[in-house]
């Protein structure tokens, strides 16, 4: 590869032709690593924030977990979660008070993954996908455990699942 015809430059070049491609690579890598990580927190929050009506189903259980998991190294995030389960197998404890828990939770990752414009009445104002019928025009929607309707225009909506107190 060398001989004495070779100049300083013709090194440099030979050197930037070997080098440059493998840095756009590292590049590409890193930037595709970053991305693949920021969407698995963003389904994380999206989960959590999907499934937080009733905090009894395993699909809360797999979102929280999931959050769990994902922020694995922010260690105030896990707190959180734990508290969250903590309050969740407390008895005494009703269940806005844990709600409120899950929301403080959802606001926490929404501020630090760049959903800034977003406040914690937002958050709290938006109806979980299990309270949400596909066709409000007709008012009514099918639980999926019961097969009967549920009238979306009653003044008083209640979970089927519910957290049961010890006696």
């Amino acid at each position: 590869i060398c001989n004495s015809n070779m100049t300083f430059n013709d090194i440099l070049n030979i050197i930037g032709n070997i080098l440059g491609p493998l840095a756009v690579g590292i590049v590409i890598w890193l930037l595709g690593k970053r991305d693949i990580e920021k969407r698995a927190k963003n389904d994380a929050i999206k989960d959590l924030m999907a499934f937080r009506g009733d905090m009894n189903t395993a699909d809360f259980r797999r979102a929280l977990n999931k959050v769990s998991v994902t922020f694995h190294d922010d260690q105030g995030i896990r707190i959180k979660v734990r508290e969250i389960y903590e309050a969740i197998n407390n008895q005494s404890l009703t269940d806005e008070i844990i709600n409120r828990k899950i929301v403080g939770l959802i606001y926490k990752l929404c501020q630090e993954n760049g959903f800034k414009g977003l406040s914690e009445y937002d958050i709290d104002q938006a109806f979980p996908e299990s309270k949400q019928s596909p066709d409000l025009s007709m008012g009514t929607n099918v639980n999926q455990e019961t097969g009967k309707n549920i009238n979306h225009n009653s003044k008083k909506q209640t979970s089927s699942l519910k957290r049961t107190k010890k006696t």
